[in-house]
């Protein structure tokens, strides 16, 4: 008895490591391009269920895994609910809307006070930011029906990358930024009708 279940086994395990394709749902075999294939025809697939945490962290699963899919349960200022999948390094939302697929942005106005000339002013370019566009008490009118924030959700501030494109040289002078969307600047002059700074939000 033992050697024809022994027989049955081996037999199993043959045929398996032979095709390495699985079917479930249906007996039918899965289609010749698939390793696995899912048939049902009143049931869908439904992938693990997790809280992500920001799209840079891997949490709660314990590393990046490129090609991973996972359906995330907790909105957040950087997170939207949905499906997303893994590239390697960040979580990236799978969805059919434009919007998603955005990668850059202009700051929203913002004054900067040339006043008085002096060294190491400094702006946060992401706060302010968020205030305008990502804030439920943000000052702003909107078209009927519209939601009060702007962007519905906001990338981290370690998951933007952030640029002056054009500043009046004649206003500001040593211009930097840190990695937190910092701006650290030197008044060197008075404003004038023509006096502009341009800054640009870059998804990474």
């Amino acid at each position: 008895m033992k050697k024809i279940f022994y027989l049955v086994l081996f037999s199993f395990a043959l045929t398996t490591g032979i095709h390495a394709q699985v079917t479930i749902g249906k007996l039918d075999p899965p289609h010749r391009g698939a390793v696995l294939e899912l048939k049902s025809d009143t049931l869908g697939f439904l992938p693990p269920r997790i809280e992500l945490q920001q799209p840079s962290s891997p949490l709660p699963i314990p590393v990046h895994v490129e090609g991973l899919v996972v359906y995330n349960t907790q909105a957040t200022d950087s997170l939207t609910t949905g499906l997303y999948y893994n590239n390697g390094s960040r979580w990236l939302l799978l969805s059919t809307s434009p919007y998603y697929t955005e990668k850059w942005f202009y700051m929203p106005s913002i004054p900067f006070d040339v006043s008085a000339e002096g060294t190491g002013f400094t702006k946060d370019l992401y706060q302010e930011c968020k205030n305008q566009l990502n804030s439920s008490s943000a000052p702003v009118i909107s078209s009927a029906g519209a939601p009060t924030r702007v962007l519905a959700t906001m990338p981290a501030k370690t998951d933007l990358y952030y640029y002056v494109t054009d500043y009046d040289p004649a206003v500001f002078e040593n211009i930097s930024i840190d990695a937190n969307g910092l701006m650290t600047y030197d008044v060197i002059g008075q404003a004038t009708d023509a006096t502009l700074i341009n800054i640009v939000f870059v998804e990474k």
